[in-house]
This record gives C-alpha cells, structure tokens and sequence, in this order.
C-alpha cells in the first residue's frame, strides 16, 4: 500500500464512518466498492471496512435465507414453542443459522442488493479431502440453482480426494487454466477432449482441505495472481486439524500407504475414522493417483504451519483480497460417529466445527474479513442431507444449513464490493 493510497483510505474511512452515523448506507455501499476497486488489501486493511463488510454479508445472508422456506422451517423453534414464539422471521432464521449474531444486526434495515453483471468473473471451487467419495458432492444442489439465478460462471476443481495438497496443484491448473474440472451442472466430467473455455478472472473458494490446495497454488505459481481476484476460504483447513495428526501418527510408519488395496485394510478402517460413511464403491478413478499418507500429512498442524511459516508473507504479497467463513457446532449436533473427535476439539475452542478450530479456518492475510461463523457442522456447511441408508443411522445429517443462502449472499456481496464483474 503506497502513501497516497494510505491518505485516500484514511479519507475514505472518515467519509464511510459519517455515512454510517447518519445511517446513509446507499453512500456506505457506494465508498466501499470505490476503496475495494482502488485497492482491496489497502480496504481490507481498514478495520471500519472491514466490519462493515462482515454486518453486509450476514445482513445479505439473512434476507437471502428468510426468501428460502426450506431455511424458514428449520429456524423454528420445537414444537410446541414454536406456536408462541414471538420473534421475526429474521431473528429466528438469522439467530439459528449464525452464531453469536449481534442483537444490532437482527432488524438491521439495508437496502438489496443491486448486483451487476456475473459474466467477466468465474467463481472457481475446490472441494476439500474424500470429495467424491462421500454420499454427496459439496454444493451439488447449490450450483445449478446459482448459474440460472445469476447467469454466472461456476466451475469446480476435479480434485483428488487423497492426495497432498502440492499434487492438487495440478487440478487447480487444470481447471483455471484449461477449463478442465467437474460440471457444476450434473457432476459429469470436463476433459481436454471436450475442448473446454477456460476462464478469464476468477474468484477462488476452498472448502476443507481445498483452501491449502489453493494456497499451495499460489505459492507455486504466484503468475496467476493477477487474475485472482480474491480467496475465499469456506471452513478451510488452512492451520490443519488436530484430528489429523492423531490418524496420520496410526498411519506413518505403515510401509504401504498408497496403494488403493489398503483402503480395504488398516489404512482403510483409519480413514473410516475419519468419515465412515465413505463409499469405497466410489474408489473407482485416479487410483494410481491415491497417496493417503500424504494427504493426510498435509493436513496435519505442524506441517500447515510449516507452510504458512515458509510462504504466508509470499502469499500476502501477491495482493489478493482474502475472506472468511467459518463454522461452529454442539456435541449433540454431530454424528454419534463424529462425537469423539468433536469432544477433542473442544479442549481448544468450544466453537469448533467438528472438524476444526476456529483459527485452523483462517486464511493467512491477517486483515482478512471473517464475514460469518456460521452454526453447522463442517459437513453440514457444505454438504446436502445425506442419503437415510450411507447415514449409518444417525439422524444428524439432516438439519440442513442454509447452503443456497450462504452462496447467494456470496455472489451478491461479491459483486456489490466490485469483485465479480
């Protein structure tokens, strides 16, 4: 950030602050796209930006959800206090779907969103570890419904489910720079031979273990910055997951680690632990591909931080704008399977997501706005209602969060900030 660009952000923050007092919030939205378009690190580096952004999104999200009556009825109290509750449809729905919102922002009264054009900027996703071997794909009811609403352009990493992130580097390639990937349409395949169109600038989203997939990109090829033009980081695993290092302590010193039989042996009962409804029946392409003890050190604490240590300043100096989004959720709201694992996490934050910590889930560019700890489990915040019978009879895969919501808030604030067209 130069002198002049600091002396225009210190105006600017004065400016957005009177409009914010005098509750001006056109001339809010208007100031902050202008300070984002000039120069988005130095606006993230704003802290009155950068708080107003996070109270835009959840404002953006709660509209978004209270439009979705799927999101309505699963906001609802328990019956039979459901039939006495005296709440909005905003409090309830905005109170059930984040956690810790401030009381302020329940009834806050901006205007909509007034989105421009989605075609000059393709969101680009990378699915996190086991993608595809689950019952389901990470937002695989999401994006369709998004590409009509908002005629924009989505496309979706074919990244390997077990792999080290530095291999993934090459779907992420594959994808940004040849348009090679899964369709976000029908979950079919995108290969060379259908001679598919690349996309232009793009905005990058890792969930799981895709957010250090995609900064292993950047930090290998720091040439593509100039068309990133920001990270978004969804539940990512960027400081790894003390889970992970508990498997991969069972696994290390296991000679054969990556050929795709063991998954039918010890390897294979240590991966069940970590989701045991995976589907081996998926295990069915890439097999020679397969290289479990690296992706599972690759998620490990120590190794992550390594990483970050080696290349975060790196990463930081490439000028990309960097967001947030975060989960939280209770024991009694897990799996039976997943409990284990969440009461280990709990011994470092009570909001973890069953999965991660809530600093594991941040991206490294310290002013990087964290725009939502949303309450759901890292499942949950991506994934849609597993099917009755991979559920291993458990009944808490079926409180789904409000995913389409979520991901309409985000192309819209992304847009509003001038980040997509």
């Amino acid at each position: 950030m130069t002198k002049d660009s600091a002396d225009t952000n210190v105006e600017q923050t004065g400016d957005i602050t009177f409009a914010m007092q005098q509750k001006d919030y056109p001339t809010v939205i208007e100031l902050v796209r202008d300070a984002v378009t000039a120069d988005p690190v130095a606006a993230l580096n704003d802290p009155v930006i950068r708080e107003w952004m996070g109270v835009r999104y959840r404002n953006i999200f709660i509209t978004e959800a209270c439009a979705n009556p799927a999101a309505v009825k699963n906001s609802q109290a328990p019956f039979p206090l459901n039939l006495v509750d005296p709440r909005s449809e905003r409090e309830k729905v905005g109170k059930r779907m984040i956690t810790n919102l401030p009381e302020h922002e329940v009834q806050l009264d901006l205007p909509p969103v007034e989105p421009g054009a989605f075609a000059d900027t393709t969101l680009v996703f990378a699915p996190g570890l086991l993608t595809g071997l689950l019952p389901n794909l990470a937002f695989e009811s999401v994006w369709p419904t998004l590409i009509n609403r908002f005629r924009c352009k989505i496309m979706i990493a074919d990244s390997h489910p077990m792999r080290s992130c530095e291999a993934n580097v090459a779907d992420l390639e594959n994808v940004i720079e040849r348009g090679i990937g899964v369709s976000p349409i029908d979950s079919s395949f995108i290969t060379d031979e259908q001679n598919p169109t690349p996309p232009g600038d793009v905005i990058l989203m890792g969930y799981s273990k895709g957010a250090p997939d995609i900064l292993t990109l950047l930090a290998k090829r720091p040439d593509l910055a100039p068309r990133i033009k920001g990270v978004i980081g969804w539940a990512g695993a960027v400081g790894g997951s003390y889970l992970a290092n508990g498997i991969y302590d069972q696994i290390k010193d296991i000679p054969k680690f990556d050929v795709i039989e063991d998954m039918t042996g010890n390897i294979g009962k240590l991966m069940l632990q970590l989701a045991p409804i995976i589907q081996v029946n998926n295990i069915n392409r890439r097999l020679d591909e397969y290289d479990i003890k690296g992706a599972i050190l690759g998620l490990t604490t120590d190794y992550r931080a390594g990483f970050l240590e080696e290349n975060a300043d790196d990463i930081n100096d490439l000028g990309i704008p960097m967001f947030n989004f975060s989960g939280s959720t209770h024991l009694m709201e897990v799996p039976y399977y997943q409990r284990q694992g969440t009461l280990e996490l709990l011994n470092y934050d009570k909001y973890n997501d069953m999965q991660l910590t809530q600093d594991q889930s941040m991206l490294p560019l310290a002013t990087a706005p964290h725009l939502s700890m949303f309450h759901a489990n890292h499942w949950d915040l991506s994934y849609d209602t597993f099917p009755w019978y991979t559920t291993l009879g458990s009944t808490k895969l079926k409180e789904p969060f409000a995913r389409e919501a979520a991901m309409s808030a985000i192309l819209l604030f992304m847009s509003e900030i001038g980040l997509m067209d």
